[in-house]
């Protein structure tokens, strides 16, 4: 038998040492565990060795990354706890790790199935992003996320990964975006801010894409309005133009295209979501905030249980808004999706609300669905009085 400090120690020669080419934990000790078994590969992430570890359910992966450390806590708690087997493989030798009923450790060495291979992390590299480290984008430097260099900046890492899946989502939908001969296309940001990802979109229509393009960008604060403005001209983003406005308040000639509402709260999202519909905008991209006007409308007697405690309470009126907006735009003939935008560790608002404009939606079914799901609820969200109001 093996005992826990030599298990533990084995653990640090294969992980901290950089041995381990991949492991797998499995035979669940309960089937109360969601996922059936846990898979690890070395991965390298700005220049340092990590280890992914990836949770297998029945109908979905999730992944995290670890230091060597935390793989090495990972799997110790796991066949303490969740798992009787792991597998090891090291080009040396592969291990097997059998815990018994009683928790009794014993490690077994075979002959190795990767005899010679060598922990090659150049696979592993981080994905290509469509902004690339190394590359100074005059914009990021600016906003302080890269140096003069290119490197991302340590602080700044999480919103360069935000950036990129933003225009990951934004690359998904300009099939969905047709040009217009006579025009540009015409793209309205409603709640930009600081405008982060505003001008990551600009760059990458016109500088990337060499789309012909014209944005708006607006926000309550007139200083970030202004700021904004200074560095649009700056960076010769000529055709990118911000408003210190509100969001029920502007108006625009001809069609808009794209409409973006990033993080705009409470119910200006739903003001934002309506006169996109007004607009027949091609595409509408949405992600949620302080989602308060539902929350008053829902009775504890709909579900006692569930409604009883404000942080769970909260968490469903968030989540019943989200679906009836859905619901809503497709009623208005939109194909929607509700997808994550960034992982819950960088933001808790994660939710994105993504709608084409699609002839071959159902629109009375979706609204009658969506008449259903309010009554069972009791709810009236803004966006159907603003719906309702258009016409």
């Amino acid at each position: 038998m093996t005992t826990i400090h030599e298990f533990e120690r084995f653990l640090q020669r294969i992980f901290s040492e950089g041995r381990l080419l991949a492991c797998t934990l499995s035979k669940l000790r309960s089937k109360q565990t969601p996922y059936g078994r846990v898979s690890m590969r070395p991965i390298e992430l700005r220049g340092e060795l990590f280890y992914q570890a990836t949770y297998h359910y029945d109908q979905k992966e999730l992944h995290e990354n670890l230091t060597p450390i935390q793989a090495e806590k990972l799997v110790l708690d796991m066949l303490s706890g969740v798992f009787r087997q792991g597998h090891f493989f090291t080009s040396e030798a592969d291990w097997q790790v059998l815990v018994s009923k009683k928790g009794a450790l014993k490690i077994l060495q075979h002959k190795p199935s990767r005899q010679g291979q060598e922990v090659d992390l150049a696979h592993n590299r981080s994905k290509q992003y469509i902004l690339e480290e190394g590359t100074a984008y005059p914009f990021l430097v600016e906003l302080g996320v890269m140096n003069q260099a290119g490197k991302v900046l340590k602080k700044r890492y999480h919103k360069f990964r935000q950036l990129n899946k933003y225009l990951e989502i934004v690359a998904d939908c300009m099939p969905h975006l047709k040009e217009v001969e006579d025009r540009p296309l015409r793209i309205v940001d409603f709640g930009s801010g600081k405008a982060y990802l505003t001008f990551a979109l600009y760059h990458y229509l016109v500088e990337q894409l060499k789309l012909n393009v014209q944005i708006v960008g607006l926000d309550l604060k007139e200083d970030v309005v202004a700021f904004c403005n200074e560095m649009a001209t700056r960076l010769g983003f000529d055709h990118l133009n911000f408003y210190a406005e509100d969001i029920r308040d502007f108006r625009t000639e001809g069609q808009v295209d794209l409409v973006v509402s990033l993080h705009a709260c409470d119910v200006a999202t739903d003001y934002a979501l309506a006169q996109a519909v007004k607009w027949g905008a091609q595409v509408i991209l949405a992600v949620p905030c302080c989602q308060h006007e539902v929350f008053g409308q829902l009775e504890q007697g709909k579900d006692s249980v569930l409604l009883e405690h404000g942080v769970l309470k909260e968490r469903t009126a968030a989540l019943l808004t989200d679906a009836a907006r859905a619901k809503l735009l497709e009623s208005e003939g939109y194909l929607v999706r509700v997808m994550e935008f960034i992982d819950l560790e960088h933001t808790p608002k994660n939710l994105l609300i993504r709608a084409f404009l699609d002839s071959q939606v159902k629109m009375e079914q979706a609204w009658d669905q969506y008449v259903q799901f309010a009554a069972t609820w009791g709810i009236k969200p803004m966006l159907e009085s603003l719906i309702a109001k258009e016409g």
